[in-house]
């Protein structure tokens, strides 16, 4: 029995709108909504599936998004430590937030670049003094 598959397609559709004509992204907590074996069936059959995959590999809290055969349209999951879903997503987006860079970790590459390079010059430094 569907319950919720034709309004969740319909927020779909409205949300790639809004992300081709003003740039916004949204996200659909699809374990949050009460969905039928159905629904989802419905759900995975008409988004199809794409070519490109992400696994964020972690031991506390691993992650695997999967681009589906709507551009701009990803399937995320993020597990538990014991590799159970705890929450599935619907992503409308160009590439899913969580999978992406995070600017405090793009702050620690830089620190250790700038440590990594110094390191270097030092060595390099002290060949030509020898």
């Amino acid at each position: 029995m569907l319950m919720n598959s034709i309004p969740i397609l319909k927020e779909i559709l409205q949300a790639l709108r809004d992300l081709y004509e003003k740039g916004e992204e949204h996200i659909i907590y699809i374990n949050k909504l009460p969905i039928t074996p159905e629904d989802r069936e419905l759900l995975l059959d008409v988004l199809g599936e794409g070519q490109v995959k992400i696994t964020y590999s972690s031991k506390t809290q691993p992650a695997e998004w999967k681009e589906t055969g709507i551009y701009g349209v990803w399937i995320g999951v993020i597990k538990n430590r014991d590799d159970k879903p705890v929450l599935e997503t619907i992503e409308i987006t160009y590439f899913p937030k969580l999978a992406s860079a995070q600017k405090e970790d793009i702050q620690e590459s830089i620190k250790y670049l700038e440590e990594k390079i110094k390191e270097i010059e030092e060595k390099q430094k002290e060949v030509k003094d020898v």
